[in-house]
């Protein structure tokens, strides 16, 4: 009785732009609306078969973001672009504690997984810091990896540990995000068995240069799995000078 009074008085909004909750979001759907929910504005075409990331003309052989990925990193995939509603949805989630945002992402991710997700041995979340884990009451990877793994029947192994804590990437240009997250994760001995010769999906809510992914995929190296994949929710629009 008291839940739905409340619902009366303060209806359920969406968490991207604020609209009255649809009669789905208030059966649990999710926080988002429907508009929203149809809104995400995909990966344009043509994209880097690797990265994902948005192509000029197609042309060369390999894009600018990922030319210098090593052979570990099997590819990267995003559902769509951090571009509104994705962006006050990710805001949501990481500064508001809308943490059904983060199952929303994950129930989305899976219904449009890609083959290299849906072959997964097991999903492993980025791990935040301690700072941001306190302020939030939770790593919003690893939300959203419970909710993509459900949907999908795998196992969520949250084997990485941060060692150190890197700086605010914002301000950085690509070179220098991977100086500061390089060495920042560390997979313990205990977990090395466990990811060994796996097909090992790192879950993140946003992919920006790669740097990060790029940081997880060293320390995962320690257990020598067998092929890495990242999966994020978004992705930044690459500068204008990086699309090739």
């Amino acid at each position: 009785m008291l839940a739905g009074l409340a619902d009366f008085l303060l209806p359920p909004a969406c968490a991207a732009c604020g609209s009255p909750a649809t009669d789905e979001v208030r059966a649990g759907a999710g926080p988002v609306c429907q508009n929203c929910r149809l809104g995400l504005p995909p990966v344009p075409h043509p994209a880097c078969d690797r990265c994902g990331a948005p192509r000029g003309t197609g042309e060369a052989p390999s894009c600018l973001e990922c030319k210098d990925w090593p052979d570990e990193v099997a590819g990267a995939h995003t559902l769509c672009l951090l571009e509104s509603p994705a962006r006050e949805l990710v805001h949501a989630l990481k500064y508001q504690g809308w943490r059904g945002v983060g199952d929303f992402m994950g129930a989305e991710m899976a219904r449009r997984a890609p083959k290299a997700v849906r072959r997964a041995d097991c999903l492993v979340p980025v791990p935040t810091s301690r700072r941001n884990r306190r302020r939030r009451g939770y790593n919003q990877a690893a939300v959203i990896a419970d909710a993509l793994a459900a949907a999908l029947g795998k196992p969520v192994v949250p084997c990485l540990e941060r060692q150190r804590q890197a700086g605010t990437q914002t301000a950085l240009n690509p070179m220098q995000r991977r100086a500061n997250v390089s060495g920042a994760f560390l997979l313990p001995e205990r977990f090395r068995d466990v990811v060994a010769g796996s097909r090992v999906v790192l879950v993140d809510d946003v992919i920006t240069t790669g740097a990060t992914v790029l940081a997880a995929v060293e320390a995962l190296g320690a257990g020598t799995p067998g092929a890495v994949v990242a999966y994020a929710f978004a992705r930044t629009v690459p500068l204008a000078t990086d699309i090739t």
